[in-house]
C-alpha cells in the first residue's frame, strides 16, 4: 500500500491522466486486431473500484470508457469502408485469416446485431466493426448501434468495480490494502484469460493437423465403425472439431474417474472430503428444504430418467433416425451396466440411510442416470442448433442434473465423491454418444418439438413418481441416523476410538491431533478459561480476516486462523497468551464430534495449536499455525482437571499417547 498510495494520490489530484488511461484502454480494446492484446477488463474494473473508493468521479470514468469504446469501433468501421475487401490482405489482418473468416460468418449470421453482440464475444469483437464496414453497412445505422452498445459495454465493465469499491470503503482503514489484493487478483485472472486466449489462437492452426492424423489412423483400421469415425474426423467435415472436443471430454472424464477411484480405495483422502461436505450440509438442514430435496432426488431415479431417454428415442424413430435411436438405448443400458458393475466392485456403503446398507453407493445412480438422460437430450437437440443455441440447451439440461446431484449430497443419501463419480460417468457416456451423433449424417429432427415433448414427459412422469412414491421415500429418509448415541460406559470402554484422532481440514487432510475428548456442555470449560485469564474468541466471520491485511498489526491484534474440522468451525475458541521468545500464543478449540452420549451430552474434541506471527513487508500479517508441544498440552490438561463439575474418567492410549476423557457431571 505504501508503494501504491503515491499513484492513488496522483490520480486523485490529476484525474485527467487517469481518464486518459481509461480512454486509451477502451479505445485500444475496440481497434482492429489491437483489441486482442489489450487487457481492458482489468483496467476498467480497477477504475470502477477507484470510483467506489472516492478517488475518481463516476460520470467522467463512464464517459471516458464509453467514448473510447465507441471511437475505437468507429475507426475500425471507417477502415473497413475505406479499404473494402483489400483490408483482409493488409497487415495485420493478413496474419489472422481464420479469425477474419470466423468474423465474416458471424456478421453474415447476425447481420446488424453483430455489432452489439460482437462487443461481448472474445476474438471476433476485434474484427467485426471492420468487417461490417467492408460489407457496406450504412454509417448512420452503424453509429446508432455502436453508441448504444458502447454505453452498455462501458457500464458492464465499470459498475462491478464501483460496487466492489463501495464495499471496500465500508471496510475502513484496511480498504486500501484490500483493494490492492483484489486488483492483483483481477490482474492475475485477466492475465490467465489472455494467456489462454493466446494459447487457443496458437493451437487452432494445428487442430486440422490433429484431425487429419486421427482421421488417417481411424480409416486405416479394419473395424467398420472406426472407419466411419475416420471420415467424420476429416477436417472437411464441419463437425469434426466438435467430435474432437467430445473425445477430449471423454479422455478427461476417464482420467478424473481413475484419480477419484484411487483416492477412494488407496489414499482415503476423498473420504475425508466427503465427511467434511456431509457435516457442513447437515448444519444447513431444515424441514422445508428436506421436502424439496427429497422430491428433486426422486426426479433422478432410474424410472424417470429412462422415461426421458425413451421420449428422445421414440422421437428419433419418428424422424426415421434409426441409428441415433439405437445409440440412445445402448447408452442408457451402458449406464445401468456401469452402475451395477461398480456397485459390486467398490465396497462403500451409502452414508446414514438404514435401507441403503444392502448396496454400495459409488457411483450415485441418480447422478449417473440423470446426467446420461439429460446429456443425450442436449446432444440430440443441440445437433440441430448453432453454437449459441446449443450452449443454451446444454446449460438448461445441466441445471436439473446439478440440482439432483446436490440433493443427494444435501440429504446424506450419497457422498460427494459418489455424486462426482456419477457425473463423470455421465460425461464419459454422453461424450461417446455425442461422437456417434455428430458422425451420423444430419437429419431434420425438429429440436424445439423434441425439447417440448421431453420437458412435458419429465414433468408428467416425475410428478406421478413423486405423488406415488414420496411417502415411502420419506419414511426411508426418516430412518437415517446421523449421530448414534452411546452410553458413558461404552464411550469409556472403547467408544472414544470411533472418533477422529486428528482434525480433518476442508481438503480432507489430517492436521493436528485432538489431545482430549469432552462430553457435556462447555460451561465448565468457559469457567476454567475465565479463572485462568484465557481470552474467549468470538466465532470467526469473514470481516475478521480484514485485520490480516494490516502489515503493522501485532499478534494480539489478529484473530486466530479460521480452522475447520470436517467442514465446521469450532463453536468455542480460547486464546492462551504466552510470552516466550519468539512471541507466540496458544489457541484451544472445542469441535463438535457428531457423536453424543445416551443422555444427550455432546462429545467435543479438543485441539491445541501454537500460533506465531508471519509478516510480509507492506503486505499482510498472518498467524502461522503449528501443533502445540506436549508441555503445552499438559499445562492445559492440568488447568482442565480443576474445572468445576467435571470428572476425568481415563487416559487410554491412542497411537501411544494418553487421551484424557472429561465428563461433565450433573
Amino acid at each position: 500500500m505504501d508503494y501504491l498510495q503515491p499513484y492513488l494520490d496522483f490520480f486523485t489530484t490529476h484525474p485527467f491522466w487517469a481518464l486518459a488511461v481509461v480512454f486509451l484502454i477502451a479505445f485500444g480494446e475496440a481497434l482492429l486486431i489491437v483489441g486482442l492484446f489489450v487487457p481492458s477488463t482489468t483496467i476498467l474494473v480497477g477504475a470502477g473500484m477507484l470510483v467506489g473508493t472516492g478517488h475518481l468521479g463516476f460520470w467522467p470514468v463512464m464517459a471516458a470508457t464509453a467514448l473510447g469504446a465507441i471511437l475505437g469501433d468507429q475507426v475500425s468501421y471507417w477502415a473497413g469502408r475505406l479499404y473494402g475487401p483489400r483490408l483482409k490482405r493488409m497487415w495485420p489482418l493478413n496474419l489472422y485469416p481464420a479469425l477474419v473468416e470466423k468474423s465474416e460468418l458471424f456478421v453474415r449470421d447476425h447481420g446488424g446485431k453483430s455489432i452489439a453482440i460482437g462487443r461481448f464475444v472474445p476474438g471476433v469483437k476485434a474484427v467485426v466493426p471492420g468487417i461490417v464496414g467492408m460489407v457496406g453497412m450504412r454509417e448512420g445505422a452503424f453509429l446508432a448501434v455502436n453508441v448504444a452498445s458502447g454505453i452498455v459495454w462501458a457500464a458492464l465493465h465499470v459498475l462491478p468495480g464501483v460496487l466492489i469499491g463501495k464495499g471496500l470503503a465500508m471496510a475502513g482503514d484496511v480498504s486500501g490494502r484490500l483493494m490492492v489484493v483484489l486488483l492483483v487478483l483481477i490482474a492475475v485472472l485477466a492475465l490467465l484469460g489472455w494467456l489462454i486466449r493466446l494459447a487457443a489462437a496458437g493451437i487452432s492452426p494445428h487442430v486440422d493437423d490433429v484431425l487429419r492424423w486421427l482421421s488417417r489412423r481411424a480409416r486405416g483400421a479394419g473395424f467398420r465403425p472406426l472407419h466411419r469415425l475416420g471420415r467424420a474426423l476429416d477436417p472437411a467435415n464441419p463437425r469434426s472439431t466438435l467430435i474432437l472436443i467430445f473425445m477430449l471430454l471423454a479422455l478427461a472424464a476417464v482420467v478424473a474417474l481413475i484419480d477419484l477411484l484411487s483416492g477412494l480405495m488407496l489414499r482415503q483422502a476423498v473420504s475425508n472430503i466427503d465427511l467434511s461436505a456431509r457435516t457442513l450440509l447437515l448444519q444447513l438442514r431444515n424441514a422445508p428444504a428436506d421436502a424439496l430435496m427429497l422430491k428433486l432426488s426422486m426426479l433422478g431415479d432410474a424410472g424417470v430418467s429412462y422415461a426421458l431417454a425413451a421420449v428422445t428415442a421414440f422421437w428419433l424413430v419418428w424422424r426415421r433416425n434409426w441409428r441415433a435411436a439405437a445409440a440412445v438405448l445402448l447408452t442408457m443400458l451402458s449406464a445401468s451396466l456401469v452402475v451395477a458393475v461398480l456397485h459390486s466392485l467398490v465396497a462403500r456403503p451409502a452414508p446414514g440411510l438404514a435401507v441403503a446398507v444392502l448396496h454400495n453407493s459409488f457411483p450415485a445412480a441418480t447422478a449417473v442416470f440423470a446426467a446420461v438422460a439429460f446429456g443425450i437430450l442436449a446432444s440430440v437437440a443441440g445437433h440441430a442448433f448453432g453454437v449459441w443455441s446449443r450452449a443454451a440447451v446444454i446449460a438448461a439440461c445441466s441445471l436439473p442434473v446439478l440440482a439432483i446431484g446436490f440433493s443427494e449430497v444435501y440429504l446424506g443419501t450419497a457422498w460427494l465423491s459418489d455424486v462426482l463419480g456419477g457425473l463423470l460417468i455421465g460425461v464419459l457416456l454422453v461424450s461417446a454418444f455425442g461422437m456417434v451423433i455428430e458422425a451420423l449424417p444430419p437429419r431434420r429432427i425438429l429440436p424445439l418439438g423434441l425439447l417440448a415433448a421431453s420437458a412435458a414427459a419429465f414433468v408428467l412422469v416425475g410428478g406421478l413418481h413423486i405423488s406415488h412414491g414420496y411417502g415411502r421415500t420419506e419414511r426411508a429418509f426418516a430412518a437415517m441416523d446421523h449421530s448414534p448415541a452411546m452410553t458413558a460406559d461404552a464411550w469409556l470402554a472403547g467408544g472414544y476410538d470411533r472418533l477422529p484422532l486428528r482434525r480433518i481440514d476442508l481438503a480432507g487432510r489430517p492436521e493436528e491431533r485432538f489431545f482430549a475428548q469432552w462430553a457435556g456442555n462447555l460451561a465448565p470449560l468457559s469457567a476454567t478459561a475465565l479463572a485462568e485469564n484465557w481470552l474467549m474468541e468470538s466465532r470467526w466471520r469473514w470481516p475478521s480476516g480484514l485485520a490480516y491485511l494490516n502489515p503493522h498489526a501485532s499478534l494480539a491484534d489478529l484473530p486466530p486462523r479460521p480452522l475447520l474440522h470436517e467442514g465446521l468451525p469450532a463453536p468455542m475458541i480460547f486464546i492462551i497468551p504466552a510470552s516466550e521468545d519468539p512471541p507466540h500464543r496458544l489457541v484451544l478449540r472445542a469441535y463438535r464430534s457428531g457423536q453424543s452420549l445416551a443422555g444427550g451430552e455432546t462429545i467435543h474434541l479438543l485441539s491445541l495449536t501454537r500460533e506465531t506471527l508471519q509478516k510480509r513487508p507492506n503486505l499482510y500479517a498472518l498467524p502461522v499455525v503449528t501443533p502445540a508441544t506436549a508441555a503445552d498440552e499438559q499445562a492445559v490438561l492440568d488447568a482442565l482437571a480443576g474445572a468445576p463439575a467435571v470428572k476425568r474418567l481415563a487416559a487410554p492410549l491412542r497411537e501411544g499417547v494418553a487421551l484424557p476423557l472429561f465428563l461433565v457431571t450433573p
